[in-house]
């Protein structure tokens, strides 16, 4: 009875959302990026999520407005604050269709202007 109860917990799990793409993409280099795009497996709601952009220890760079696409399953925000060379992280937050949350964070690095 446990490994059917096993079985059940682990295929439930594969029905939440999951991060399939983004821009910056992850571990990217890139120029400093003027909006994060961020690309999830299944439509999600744009109102109860959140982008925030930190620094490498942390702390809060940037907090994005997210906004909806014609894709359901995209969220956008603008970044409004101009990012030096540097490692930084991207914190995400969304509820998926099945309304469950769903969030995590990830790195990119805006190199050096020429």
């Amino acid at each position: 009875m446990n490994s059917l109860l096993a079985i059940a917990l682990a295929t439930a799990s594969f029905f939440h959302t999951t991060l399939k793409s983004s821009i910056p993409a992850k571990d990217a280099v890139v120029t400093a990026p003027s909006e994060v795009s961020l690309t999830f497996t299944e439509k999600v709601n744009a109102s109860l999520s959140s982008i925030v952009i930190l620094k490498a220890d942390s702390s809060q760079v940037e907090k994005l407005i997210v906004t909806a696409t014609s894709d359901p399953a995209r969220i956008e925000g603008a970044v409004t604050t101009r990012l030096s060379p540097a490692r930084y992280l991207i914190r995400w937050k969304t509820v998926s269709a099945d309304g469950h949350v769903v969030r995590s964070v990830f790195g990119f690095t805006v190199k050096p202007s020429r």
